[in-house]
């Protein structure tokens, strides 16, 4: 619960310093990355979505998103990755995000701060597409 309390924290922080001449100025990490939706499991108060992608700074990743059910249409949710660059390089990451339905309903807008087994932090801005199983994802690097 202390991650998503820092994490709201962190996004609302955000949100208020786009308003001033103290904008925050976020750095691509790495190029726009294409994600396939694997796999989505329904739960009571949950749905796990799993997803792989291949991404230029972090390998063939495979992504694990543990969504609080909500009926509002937005909620929060953790997230668990793993980096396979090579036979010798492997990266971890752990995250919380937010995320909420577009008007109509079919996207999956999500928000995450995530933090990498190498000492970095990354901003990330994942838009989902059930229906077709596809998502793209934006990375931002804040550490």
């Amino acid at each position: 619960m202390k991650k998503v309390a820092l994490l709201l924290s962190v996004l609302m922080f955000s949100k208020l310093s786009l308003g001033d001449h103290h904008a925050l100025a976020l750095e691509a990490r790495q190029e726009r990355t294409e994600i396939e939706l694997t796999s989505i499991t329904l739960a009571g108060d949950s749905t796990t979505i799993n997803a792989e992608a291949q991404m230029g700074v972090y390998g063939r990743v495979y992504m694990t998103f543990i969504l609080a059910s909500s009926d509002s249409g937005s909620g929060t949710y953790t997230f668990e990755g793993r980096g396979y660059v090579d036979e010798e390089t492997a990266f971890s990451g752990t995250g919380v995000g937010v995320w909420n339905r577009d008007a109509d309903g079919s996207t999956i807008i999500m928000e995450q701060l995530i933090n990498i087994s190498d000492g970095t932090i990354n901003l990330d801005r994942i838009v989902m597409n059930p229906l077709n199983r596809t998502a793209t994802l934006d990375v931002y690097a804040l550490k």
